[in-house]
């Protein structure tokens, strides 16, 4: 069975069927356009930024446009002088590069799941846009969205309107400076990191994950962790957001194969020791038992059967 309408959206993936007002929920800002958005401001020139994105000028300032009109804000300002980030700029930018990390996290994980789907039901238009978990299980609470893949986050317990089940886990690893004394390990205990300050997207942008980071230190170290909240960048500095770990004020938490394949040559990848665990779940609206929602859940645990995605690996 297809849907001319459903689409596969969203932080790592969603298949979206428009609830009874689909125009209620903002504005969705497309996976590409953040890529397109943060070459802009890293190259300050849209000839370098299309060329170092493979694309033309025209298609790129259309791109910048309609994330601008997603926005309603102005990010860019483009004079004779050539072009800088205003306020706003300056502030997604920082935004914009913490979300594609985790997006890219999460796609890394479920991709290959969403093109054999694809493959098997290419009636249904694969989609992917930039959403956290939050605002994706919001969406599922009022019914914009029918199945999100999401990061376990501690509010998913909490979410009556929401169902859901772990369907794969992987290896956490903590980023550090390669000067720091435990850089040189092949990996570490969660304990071993009770004395360092955690690098975190801001609470009010991520609060479950923020939650969650305090959490998982509490239970599996022992200690309540100190946070240092990412600020938004004061120049358009390429790579600005790694600065503290580079500088050895700070380390940050992610999965490992996300950190390995994003992190600069200056940074360590520390794998920590299980538990704990990454962890991404499949969550759908409670009570859908409709023929589509059916067929993607019946794929997705054959799939993860099939590739050992409970494991703990």
């Amino acid at each position: 069975m297809t849907h001319p309408t459903a689409r596969i959206m969203g932080k790592p993936g969603v298949v979206l069927v428009p609830g009874p007002e689909p125009g209620d929920h903002e504005p969705d800002v497309e996976f590409r356009q953040l890529r397109h958005f943060i070459c802009v401001a890293e190259e300050l020139h849209f000839g370098r930024a299309a060329s170092r994105l493979f694309i033309t000028q025209p298609g790129l300032s259309q791109s910048i446009a309609k994330l601008e009109r997603a926005l309603n804000v102005q990010l860019f300002q483009r004079s004779r002088q050539g072009v800088r980030l205003t306020d706003a700029g300056i502030e997604f930018l920082h935004y914009a590069r913490y979300q594609l990390a985790d997006m890219e996290s999460a796609e890394q994980v479920v991709a290959p799941a969403l093109a054999a789907f694809h493959a098997e039901c290419p009636g249904i238009v694969l989609d992917r846009t930039a959403a956290v978990s939050e605002r994706l299980l919001a969406q599922l609470s009022n019914g914009s969205l029918q199945v999100a893949f999401v990061h376990k986050v501690p509010v998913l317990a909490t979410l009556s309107r929401v169902e859901w089940e772990v369907v794969r886990r992987g290896r956490l690893a903590v980023l550090m400076t390669r000067r720091h004394l435990l850089a040189s390990r092949a990996s570490v205990a969660l304990d071993q990191l009770s004395a360092e300050t955690f690098l975190v997207n801001p609470r009010e942008l991520t609060p479950s994950a923020f939650q969650g980071l305090k959490l998982m230190c509490a239970e599996f170290g022992g200690f309540d962790p100190k946070v240092l909240e990412s600020e938004a960048a004061s120049t358009p500095a390429l790579d600005a957001d790694w600065h503290p770990i580079r500088q050895g004020a700070a380390v940050a938490v992610m999965t490992e194969e996300t950190a390995r394949g994003i992190c600069p040559e200056d940074v360590a990848v520390v794998p920590i020791q299980p538990p704990p665990r990454s962890a991404v779940a499949v969550a759908w609206r409670h009570g859908d038992r409709s023929a589509l929602l059916d067929r993607f859940l019946s794929f997705v645990r054959g799939y993860r059967d099939a590739n050992a995605w409970s494991a703990d690996t």
